[in-house]
C-alpha cells in the first residue's frame, strides 16, 4: 500500500513528515512513533500489514531523520521537549490526524517513551497509549552485576563522545543514528538515573507519568536483548497500577520484528485494543 505523504510544519519552522495508510473509520486511528535513529521507512511492511486489517495508521518521521531532516545538528540541537511539546501537537493538528474521532498513540522503544510522556503531560490527548519494546535505558535494565557495569560504561561512552563532538555520530558507531547533543543528554539522564528530566522543561515528568489517566499497554518483546523484561518492569513501576502488560513471543529481537514478524505484534495489540473497544 502506497502511503499518502503529509508535510507538517512545527512551530519553529522545521518541516516534519508523516505517512498515512488507510482512512479514518469507526475504529481508532494509530499514530506511530519510531525508535531512536530508525527511519520511518523501516516500518513500512509493518504498516502495510496493519492497514490491510482495515486500521488507519499515521507514521511520524521523527525530527532529524531522513524525511524530516535537520541540516546542522550542532547548531539546531533539539531534545525530547521539542518532540513532546512542539512536534507531536503539530502532527495531531495536521490533516492526517485531525479528522480521526479516536487516536491511539503508539511507539517503538524511544517512540513509546515519547508517547507516554506526551500523554502524561497532555501536550496531546490520545485515547490510549501502546508501547512496543519500550523500557528504561538505565542499569536497572540489567539483572547481573556485569550487565549493569557494561550498561553504565556504554552510557558514559555515549556522553563523552557526544560532548566531545557536539553531536552523537551513531550512524558510524552502530547505535541510535546521528543525533543532536540535547536529545542524547535527555536520553543519557534517564539512562543514568532511571527517571526523566527534559532539557529546558521544568515539568516533573515522573509525577505526570504516575498519574497518566488513559489506558496503557506495555508490550515487551521476548527476543529483545536491548530492552529485556527488567527494563520494561522498571518503566511499569513508574506508571499507574492499571497499566496492562503483554509479552510477544516468537519475535526475533528489538528491531527485526517490524520486517520479519509484524503479524505477531499486530495481533497482540489488536487483541488489547478490542478489549478497550478501540
Amino acid at each position: 500500500m502506497e502511503p499518502r505523504i503529509h508535510p507538517v510544519a512545527a512551530p519553529d519552522g522545521v518541516t516534519l513528515t508523516v505517512e498515512e495508510y488507510g482512512r479514518p473509520g469507526p475504529r481508532a486511528s494509530i499514530v506511530f512513533l519510531p525508535a531512536l535513529g530508525v527511519p520511518l521507512a523501516y516500518y513500512r511492511r509493518f504498516f502495510d500489514a496493519w492497514a490491510a486489517r482495515g486500521r488507519h495508521l499515521v507514521g511520524v518521521e521523527l525530527r532529524g531523520m531522513p524525511q524530516s531532516p535537520v541540516a546542522d545538528l550542532r547548531r539546531a540541537s533539539f531534545g525530547y521537549a521539542h518532540l513532546v511539546r512542539e512536534d507531536l501537537p503539530a502532527v495531531f493538528a495536521g490533516p492526517a490526524v485531525a479528522t480521526a474521532q479516536r487516536v491511539v498513540l503508539a511507539g517503538h522503544s524511544l517512540g513509546g517513551q515519547l508517547a507516554l510522556l506526551s500523554g502524561a503531560v497532555g501536550s496531546v490527548r490520545p485515547d490510549a497509549v501502546v508501547t512496543l519494546g519500550t523500557g528504561t535505558s538505565s542499569t536497572a535494565a540489567r539483572r547481573s552485576r556485569l550487565g549493569r557495569v557494561r550498561r553504565a560504561a556504554g552510557v558514559r561512552f555515549v556522553g563523552a563522545v557526544t560532548c566531545s563532538l557536539g553531536y552523537w555520530p551513531g550512524h558510524r558507531l552502530g547505535f541510535a543514528g546521528r543525533q543532536p547533543r540535547t536529545l542524547m543528554a535527555d536520553w543519557g539522564y534517564e539512562a543514568r538515573y532511571g527517571r526523566y528530566r527534559l532539557h529546558g522543561d521544568r515539568t516533573d515528568y515522573e509525577a505526570a507519568l504516575a498519574t497518566l489517566d488513559v489506558p496503557v499497554l506495555l508490550a515487551g518483546i521476548a527476543g529483545d536483548r536491548m530492552i529485556p523484561s527488567a527494563a520494561v518492569d522498571h518503566l511499569a513501576r513508574r506508571l499507574p497500577g492499571h497499566v496492562d502488560r503483554a509479552r510477544i513471543e516468537a519475535v526475533p529481537d528489538h528491531f527485526r520484528w517490524a520486517r520479519t514478524a509484524p503479524d505477531e505484534v499486530i495481533e497482540a495489540v489488536e487483541s488489547w485494543l478490542a478489549g478497550q473497544e478501540l
